[in-house]
């Protein structure tokens, strides 16, 4: 029998990252990892509909504490709020996973000067921080999943919630990978690009402290094959990448870049050095892959439910504006008022005239706007600003990956967004439940528990990742940590 290694689940969603490392519930070959524990809860809403669709898929039952569900002592899911669970509830595990929410950090200097970060309070990062500080025994890997923008954010000082991260990991013991990875680069049907961040706890392996190791194992080769104590690391045995070796270490600083520019790239390693100092080697690669690719065509459904279907000529004729390349302008919620006191003719305020051009979805309406007197006050008084947009494929072609499935994917109204294919020639629908769920590599209809509504299971979706990213990674995590070279 196969010896699984143990992980936990934080921030769980339907289940992808246990989808990913353990493989399907019914699956009779399972992955190398079993996970444990886990942690779902969605604040501000009546029904946790993720928890109950990963507690209805691995057969968890409430106990008689409703915020958990049990199949036995080790699988355990919580329904709780993450910031309010006790570390010393979570058991031992060798890996912690987990896509958790990105929120922006800012700086202040002390009185003497000292640059720290405030407004941490709320911050789901700092849940998974202090679990690792808290925790008896650390996870020898901890894996995280999130947006790009992590690398980039906040707006007025970029970087800085990335640097964040990375400090506080540094500081609990660990040396830090991290890949931006779009899913369409390695033959997934789905255009959908995530930052996902590998932290390897450096008392348990043998890990790259110079730039030619790791070059080497962030799989920009500096071509030392005769050093078998340093090899590609998990992330380049799943997903190779072409690209430059970076040579210039960089310092981690929370001081801002004067020109607000990320000192990280998509692919990077921070460690730290003989002196205690905190290093980053990081690099703009590309994806090298060359194998098989699955398309928006696979993963539709014959036949259809009629209900997605999109009939009408007038709703056609908004998705084909709102869809290609728009020139209009807008006035900010907080700006009503003053808009409202702007006449624009005809017996319509500025406001008025803003709310009936939105619902018209005319080019030539929004240009003919330009001339009005009342357009060129609120010009003049600040509170119009210009919005465009590029031209984007309608339908959606069925003969590439799709576009990156997003929480609003399913509703009857028109959304520049939304998918919309032409299923026989002439004929256009919106893409189902089943279909979004496939572009993330679920199991067809993984969502579809209870009376869950469809926009509910498209707006989880939306929040998903791409389950194949995690199992093509879970192989390679096993190994390294069981110290096996097969």
């Amino acid at each position: 029998m196969r010896m699984s290694l143990t992980a936990i689940e934080l921030f769980a969603g339907v289940g992808g990252f246990r989808l990913g490392l353990e493989g399907r519930p019914e699956a009779e070959e399972k992955g190398p990892f079993r996970v444990i524990w886990a942690n779902q809860w969605e604040p501000s809403v009546g029904r946790q509909h993720a928890s109950e669709i990963y507690a209805h898929r691995w057969n968890l039952k409430q106990t008689e504490d409703n915020e958990i569900f049990s199949n036995g002592l080790d699988d355990v899911l919580v329904n709780e709020n993450i910031e309010e669970v006790q570390t010393s509830s979570i058991p031992h595990h060798d890996l912690l996973c987990g896509g958790f929410p990105c929120q922006d950090y800012s700086v202040a200097r002390t009185r003497s000067g000292e640059m720290g970060i405030k407004g941490e309070k709320g911050k789901l990062w700092t849940s998974i921080r202090r679990i690792l500080a808290e925790i008896e025994t650390k996870p020898k890997i901890v894996f995280l999943e999130n947006v790009p923008r992590l690398l980039n954010s906040p707006a007025a000082h970029r970087g800085l919630n990335f640097t964040v991260i990375l400090n506080d990991l540094l500081d609990l013991g660990y040396d830090v990978e991290w890949r931006v990875i779009n899913a369409a680069d390695y033959g997934f049907p789905q255009k959908r690009k995530r930052i996902f961040i590998l932290a390897y706890l450096k008392d348990s392996f043998v890990l790259p402290d110079e730039p030619k190791k790791i070059n080497n194992w962030i799989g920009l080769s500096t071509n030392l094959k005769s050093d078998e104590d340093y090899f590609e690391g998990p992330i380049m045995q799943a997903f190779p990448i072409i690209g430059s070796p970076p040579n210039e270490i960089k310092h981690i600083t929370i001081e801002s870049n004067p020109k607000n520019k990320s000192p990280y790239e998509n692919t990077g390693y921070a460690w730290l050095d003989g002196n205690g100092k905190r290093c980053v080697l990081t690099a703009k690669t590309a994806a090298d892959y060359s194998g098989k690719f699955k398309l928006l065509g696979d993963v539709i459904e014959v036949p259809h439910d009629s209900n997605y279907e999109v009939i009408d000529n007038e709703k056609l004729r908004k998705y084909r504006y709102i869809k290609g390349e728009q020139k209009e302008w807008r006035i900010r919620k907080a700006d009503r008022e003053k808009a409202e006191r702007i006449d624009s003719g005809g017996g319509k305020n500025l406001w008025e005239l803003y709310q009936e051009l939105t619902s018209k979805y005319d080019s030539d309406l929004w240009a003919k706007s330009h001339h009005n007197d009342g357009y060129n006050v609120g010009i003049e008084d600040g509170i119009i600003y210009k919005y465009t947009a590029g031209k984007m494929a309608f339908p959606d072609s069925l003969l590439g990956p799709s576009r990156t499935v997003v929480t609003a994917e399913i509703g009857n109204s028109v959304s520049r967004m939304r998918h919309v294919i032409e299923y026989e020639p002439g004929k256009f629908r919106r893409l189902m439940p089943v279909e979004l769920e496939r572009l993330n590599g679920f199991p067809s209809n993984w969502t579809q528990v209870g009376n869950i509504s469809d926009s509910r299971r498209g707006f989880l979706m939306g929040n998903a990742l791409v389950v194949g990213i995690v199992e093509g990674l879970a192989e390679p995590l096993a190994k390294l940590i069981l110290n096996r070279s097969e």
